[in-house]
């Protein structure tokens, strides 16, 4: 039985990613999921999900919610298998409820083995992507402006170099007091947050350059040692392995 079987599938029509993990054994550190709501449903063996400091178990047929920017982590104690429906929240807020719907049945009616995921468990997803729209504010925008500045600058740019020492002088706070500020309002330290995006941008990148050490050069990695170690640690996979694994799809035609 293969083990740690992982597809990505990216919708380039409506910016939705369907993550599908088949007996999986991969645990993953705190993070957090940047302007991206996620829904997850377990269809076997289950998994321990920590975020806000609280621990949940969720098995077979159990659906969860990860809001952007919330920290949290995932712990594995066997196998599992895990459908991660990935949506930026500036494509949903712009989309009524029914396009969504139909858009994110399409895809996974057409990119998914239907054997490996049943119509009720699709009507679990679609119920907790309901009850997630209905909410009246997508996620609490209540941040010290200097942080949500340096937020969206890390996001976009995470290559660069920004020292904690030149973060702090700029919002005239000590080292500490920004990291401690930082983290309590991200959920990560500065450090972790732009090492997070790197990777992400890499995902990004990874279809689109001819090489790892051209991923890693331009994501900021000196090294690609250590962007090869950082890229398994948070994706579970090496860049290699996801870039077999990942495929984009460009729908003729959307409801």
């Amino acid at each position: 039985m293969t083990i740690n079987n992982i597809r990505y599938i990216y919708n380039s029509n409506t910016g939705i990613e369907l993550i599908f993990c088949e007996n999986s054994i991969i645990s993953y550190p705190t993070h957090n999921h940047v302007s991206v709501f996620t829904i997850g449903i377990v269809l076997d063996g289950l998994i321990v999900l920590t975020a806000n400091n609280t621990v949940k178990t969720y098995e077979k047929n159990q659906t969860f919610v990860i809001c952007p920017y919330m920290p949290h982590s995932i712990s594995a104690h066997s196998n599992y298998t895990l459908l991660s429906l990935c949506i930026d929240k500036n494509v949903a807020a712009r989309c009524t409820t029914d396009k969504i719907q139909s858009n994110i049945t399409d895809l996974l009616m057409s990119a998914l083995n239907t054997e490996r995921i049943n119509q009720y468990q699709i009507l679990q997803l679609l119920n907790c992507l309901n009850s997630l729209i209905a909410y009246p504010d997508w996620y609490s925008n209540n941040q010290n402006p200097f942080i949500n500045n340096l937020k969206k600058r890390l996001e976009l740019y995470p290559e660069s170099k920004f020292s904690i020492e030149e973060m702090a002088q700029n919002a005239f706070i000590s080292k500490y007091h920004f990291i401690r500020s930082f983290k309590a309002e991200v959920g990560l330290t500065p450090h972790q947050f732009q090492l997070q995006n790197r990777i992400r941008k890499a995902q990004r990148l990874i279809h689109k350059t001819e090489t790892i050490t051209e991923v890693a050069l331009t994501t900021g990695f000196c090294d690609q040692s250590h962007f090869i170690k950082q890229f398994e640690k948070q994706v579970g996979l090496s860049p290699l392995t996801y870039k077999l694994s990942s495929q984009t799809i460009k729908p003729e035609k959307m409801s």
